[in-house]
């Protein structure tokens, strides 16, 4: 296995969520160096949600906190890598749930020269509701004859079949084929995050920091590696944000720029007191 992990888990004004997230880290199988809440800005609900969990984990939780002033994932995920200790850096969004094995499953397969691109099963707008830390510590997201199985028969949650853990061999062959980084499931190491300077903050506007971070990855020499069917997460349900037309298409311009290294990165926090640490 590779060195310390950290985990970082990106979260605004979602507190019932992030706490079914955390309950999801409680019970990892392989503990990670850290976790580290990347908050956008919420307001002190989150905060207490933080302190409420702090004590039941089984790794030391921080709270990386801005000021709200709008969309700025990209930032709050630079200034939490900047803040996190370990060697690898694995990501969760604030409403994706991980499997007990997703830690272990990710440090099995890292590498410094892979990108991890997990995914994860969508749990639908009946579903989500009923999912709980409680529901969450019994076990109830990995019983398929349960409430989660009868959500996919029934069409209201889709794609459960990648939150199916399957053997080693199984997962490889069905990772064979490409897969694309998304920001609610993937672990690099931290050294390739530092080198491409981070999420571009450009990007804040358009919502596509995650493939705008993979093409510049892929232009440092970092293989996109797929890993399905294990390193499982579910996705809680919510409405999509969209963007407009004329942000789309200033967005896809963007993108096709070839570079390695973005302006607007991490590097601009580096021995600043932009954000807050609540450790």
């Amino acid at each position: 296995m590779p060195g310390a992990f950290s985990v970082v888990v990106t979260t605004y004004n979602a507190s019932q969520h992030l706490a079914c997230v955390l309950a999801g880290l409680r019970r990892q199988s392989v503990a990670p160096l850290e976790i580290l809440v990347a908050d956008d800005g919420s307001t002190e609900e989150t905060a207490q949600t933080i302190e409420q969990w702090r004590p039941l984990l089984p790794a030391p939780l921080h709270h990386i906190w801005h000021e709200d002033a709008g969309y700025r994932k990209g930032t709050i995920c630079n200034k939490a890598v900047l803040a996190a200790q370990g060697d690898y850096v694995g990501f969760l969004d604030g409403d994706t749930i991980p499997h007990r094995h997703w830690v272990k499953d990710h440090l099995e397969r890292s590498r410094p020269t892979r990108v991890l691109c997990g995914r994860r099963g969508r749990l639908g707008p009946k579903i989500t509701p009923k999912v709980t830390p409680e529901f969450i510590e019994a076990r109830g997201l990995e019983e398929w004859f349960g409430p989660v199985g009868s959500s996919a028969r029934s069409r209201d949650s889709r794609k459960l079949a990648r939150s199916l853990r399957l053997p080693f061999f199984a997962s490889w062959v069905i990772g064979l084929r490409p897969r694309k980084l998304m920001g609610c499931n993937f672990s690099l190491p931290r050294a390739a995050f530092e080198a491409v300077n981070g999420y571009d903050e450009e990007f804040n506007r358009f919502r596509r920091e995650d493939r705008d971070l993979e093409l510049r990855l892929q232009n440092f020499g970092m293989r996109m590696v797929p890993i399905i069917n294990r390193a499982c997460v579910w996705h809680l349900y919510h409405p999509e944000l969209r963007v407009s037309a004329e942000l789309v298409a200033e967005r896809n311009e963007m993108l096709a720029r070839i570079r390695t290294r973005c302006e607007r990165g991490m590097n601009a926090h580096a021995g600043t007191d932009d954000c807050l640490l609540k450790s």
